[in-house]
């Protein structure tokens, strides 16, 4: 019987696992009980050596086949959203105002299905597979991989591969990009303070909302006057509190946004304008002011060689136009950090069905059709086993 076959009598398997872990999210470093479903499931497979409790919740597991060879690691994110689900299915959250809106419950099952086929062909494995179940990820500037790297997930791993769900693409396409598919994510904070005063006698204050609406219009022109119109950047402010009543001058403004860049260059440049323009306009404004800037996650970088082996084992395995050329996105992952630290990728792999309504990732409504787990499981399992 081939992979591919195996994979699809797995998927009544790989469908309630997905749906047990959908009904019961957990939000970030609070994974408890889906580490506790997955640790149930992993320790059937014979030989696993697996480590418990990492950076929070987190679990490492390796297991290896009778031939030498390298050792391929397979990471899957663990957290959900604070979000109300809205479907109306027998498999809803539980856990109120908590979510797996992203996809996260079909990414840990797609990991431990393909585990489950390649204990299945130990005979075949050269080496090893390193499973990486990871706490955390949403946890925005700050997600989970950063500590998984430092309790040792990456170490002697040769390759690192990720799969994520994306409604965007046809149910069981695989949307594949060499170099930059996903952005660096950094996150501002800006404060500015000047002096209240009743509304009626404006010049008795320094108004401080007023600056802050300036700050808003002057930092559109990082975008569009101070950045090579080639390179992608996004700069959005999010959130603005100000002022305390409507007859009284604002004392504070206090802004919140987001950038985000693949150039590291191009990433220096917009912190530095950010702070030159608040200058500015508290010079020009009487206000004082200050910048906190926080580094999030790197941009998502696919190494190239990596890429070209995944596109020739689809084509070899499954169906040369289940592959789409996917153009990046300013979204971010943190799987970021792991392709710092060793060669891999990240691979999108689509959900909708034609007919179906497209619900967006993070949506309250969003959940994929079934049928990419068994698809999703086999393609990382022949990724392993064909690596060499």
């Amino acid at each position: 019987m081939t992979l591919l076959n195996s994979a699809k009598e797995l998927q009544p398997y790989l469908q309630n696992i997905r749906r047990e872990l959908h009904q019961f999210p957990e939000i970030s470093l609070q994974e408890k009980n889906t580490s506790e479903i997955l640790l149930r499931e992993l320790k059937k497979i014979d030989g696993i050596q697996i480590r418990e409790n990492v950076a929070g919740y987190g679990i490492i597991a390796d297991f290896y086949g009778e031939k030498p060879g390298k050792l391929i690691a397979l990471r899957a994110d663990m957290d959900a959203l604070q979000i109300e689900e809205k479907n109306d299915v027998e498999w809803k959250s539980k856990n109120l105002g908590v979510m797996h809106a992203c996809g996260h419950d079909n990414h840990m099952t797609m990991v431990l299905g393909a585990a489950l086929l390649l204990n299945k062909n130990k005979s075949k494995l050269s080496g090893g597979v390193r499973l990486i179940f990871q706490p955390a990820e949403e946890l925005s500037p700050n997600g989970g991989a950063k500590d998984m790297i430092k309790a040792g997930a990456l170490e002697n791993v040769d390759m690192i591969l990720g799969m994520h769900v994306w409604p965007d693409l046809p149910l069981g396409k695989i949307g594949l990009k060499s170099g930059a598919l996903m952005a660096a994510s950094d996150h501002f904070t800006i404060n500015i303070k000047g002096k209240s005063s009743h509304a009626a006698k404006p010049n008795e204050g320094i108004d401080a909302l007023v600056a802050g609406a300036q700050f808003i219009n002057q930092c559109q022109t990082i975008v569009s006057r101070n950045t090579n119109p080639m390179q992608s950047i996004v700069i959005t402010i999010g959130k603005m509190n100000s002022g305390t009543r409507y007859n009284i001058v604002a004392e504070e403004c206090i802004l919140e946004g987001t950038c985000r860049t693949f150039s590291p260059n191009i990433r220096d440049l917009a912190e530095k304008r950010l702070e030159t323009i608040l200058k500015g306009v508290c010079i020009s404004s009487g206000c004082s002011g200050t910048l906190n800037y926080e580094r999030g996650y790197s941009a998502v970088i696919n190494n190239e060689e990596i890429i070209k082996y995944i596109r020739t084992t689809i084509e070899d395995k499954f169906k040369k136009d289940d592959i789409v050329n996917v153009e990046p996105c300013m979204t971010a992952e943190d799987f970021s950090h792991y392709l710092l630290e060793k060669p891999g990728a990240l691979l999108w792999i689509g959900t909708t069905k034609e007919g179906e309504t497209k619900y967006p990732l993070h949506s309250s409504y969003y959940s994929p059709n079934e049928e990419v787990l068994w698809k999703g499981s086999a393609l990382l399992a022949e990724l392993v086993l064909n690596y060499k």
